[in-house]
């Protein structure tokens, strides 16, 4: 179906710089999911027919995207007013710059933030509210919000998923983990929702309590949705068939590659997927980033090129037009292969700091035949930034140029790095948003973006 329907928008008439249609589009026109015509875009992007623009679409070229993003042949972009308006308000939903419990701006500063006159902002919030998208609240407009939570005695149950281990327990493995469960747990509470958590134990497929105890879904009468986590979930489609049956709403955090999402879930009316992490989305908003401050020459420093995560980023930063050096080895794929070498090799309370070396050795094994000079380095991670500088200062590399990473953890606060925010409060609003507004705003896609920033320290 992706080749063929490549076939068919390559025979439709074009010339070089005209705009395909959107995704949305071609989905409706020709009845197929939304992750058919993204694998046929790509497709298109592989063979150097198309070329994708952040933020504006996908065009057509002869020329190839090397050509289009190194020099000055941009296609030029024929965009209306009301399409500049609903690509802006689209990029800030999707960074999480509205909040779905708050009013929007007025009229007046969406004007402002857009450059757009009033009147067209006005006909855009209107059309938005005859579909059932926002609301309006005297001079304010909000995202629709169909159900409102009230406190009672008995309240609705949001079954929570992570993954755990056979006896149920569960310890977080990074720190963007953590911060998902408590704002997880924060947000049930605002919302007045009674929260089940349950562990998925991969070995059996099964569900249990943190007691230990295995559960059934039907054991949970009261439950209206369902929040899963498969972030460190090595099949993740064990999780999603136990949930295949059930009739309300299912929101997924998808922390795997996005192509490989099963397609009979994305056709389900009650489920929504959300990533953050994956895709060439983060590079390319680094990216975006370097560049408004002049730098365009940079080297990519990572030693878990063997993950998807790992080269999308990369991916992401050089199609943003960059001139990238390769910094990397795919041996492994997370910080988590050298924890488990370091398991097999020394004691418990000695893992921590052996993987730490591991780490150190193959990050110096990666620099020692590259020149990178003083050039500005974008680290896959805050953990590998910080590693680096550590051995700067053991004297085991060179002096480094202005490091970059992705995460935003604490860490990167003590070490003053700019790092991008994958934005996790965002995620986590979208998700408990989806469970009662699945026709809302940008709802109808199942597949759901959620954009970070750089955070400058």
């Amino acid at each position: 179906m992706r080749k063929e329907l490549a076939l068919i928008l390559e025979k439709l008439p074009h010339k070089d710089g005209d705009r395909l249609p959107s995704v949305r589009e071609i989905m409706k026109v020709y009845g197929l999911s939304s992750s058919t015509v993204q694998a046929a875009l790509r497709t298109l992007e592989r063979e150097s027919k198309i070329c994708r623009i952040q933020g504006k679409g996908c065009f057509w070229t002869s020329q190839g995207i090397t050509t289009i993003y190194a020099g000055n042949s941009v296609p030029a972009i024929r965009e209306s007013a009301m399409e500049k308006v609903e690509r802006l308000f689209r990029e800030d939903w999707e960074r999480g710059v509205f909040k779905t419990d708050d009013n929007l701006p007025l009229m007046k500063e969406l004007s402002i933030r857009y450059n757009i006159s009033q009147a067209v902002i006005r006909k855009f919030l209107n059309l938005e509210e005859s579909r059932g998208i926002l609301e309006r609240v005297g001079r304010h407009y909000r995202c629709t919000r169909k159900d409102e939570r009230k406190t009672g005695v008995s309240l609705s149950e949001i079954i929570f998923v992570t993954r755990c281990n056979s006896w149920g327990g569960f310890t977080a493995e990074s720190e963007r983990e953590m911060d998902f469960l408590r704002m997880v747990y924060k947000k049930a509470g605002a919302e007045h929702y009674k929260l089940i958590l349950l562990g998925l134990n991969e070995k059996t497929g099964t569900l249990i309590d943190r007691s230990g105890k295995p559960r059934k879904l039907t054991d949970f009468r009261n439950a209206v949705g369902a929040v899963l986590s498969t972030l460190l979930v090595m099949e993740p489609k064990k999780l999603l068939q136990l949930f295949a049956e059930v009739t309300y709403p299912v929101a997924v955090w998808w922390e795997h590659p996005v192509q490989s999402l099963p397609e009979r879930y994305i056709r389900k009316d009650n489920w929504t997927f959300f990533n953050s992490t994956f895709g060439p989305g983060p590079g390319k908003e680094m990216g975006k980033y370097l560049l408004s401050r002049g730098v365009h020459d940079i080297a990519f420093f990572s030693p878990y090129h063997n993950s998807s995560w790992s080269i999308e980023r990369l991916i992401g930063l050089r199609e943003m037009g960059l001139s990238v050096m390769d910094c990397t080895d795919n041996e492994f794929a997370s910080p988590w292969d050298y924890k488990q070498i370091a398991r097999s090799k020394v004691e418990k309370h000695s893992v921590e700091a052996y993987a730490r070396e591991l780490l150190k050795r193959k990050m110096v094994s990666i620099l020692e035949n590259r020149d990178y000079g003083q050039i500005p380095i974008v680290c896959v991670n805050d953990d590998v930034a910080s590693a680096l500088l550590e051995l700067q200062e053991e004297g085991r590399i060179g002096p480094l140029g202005q490091l970059y990473a992705f995460d935003n953890s604490a860490e990167s606060y003590l070490l003053r790095l700019p790092s991008y925010d994958f934005n996790t409060q965002a995620l986590v609003d979208r998700m408990f948003y989806s469970l009662v507004n699945s026709d809302a705003f940008h709802m109808q896609h199942r597949i759901q973006q959620v954009l970070g920033q750089v955070v400058e320290k």
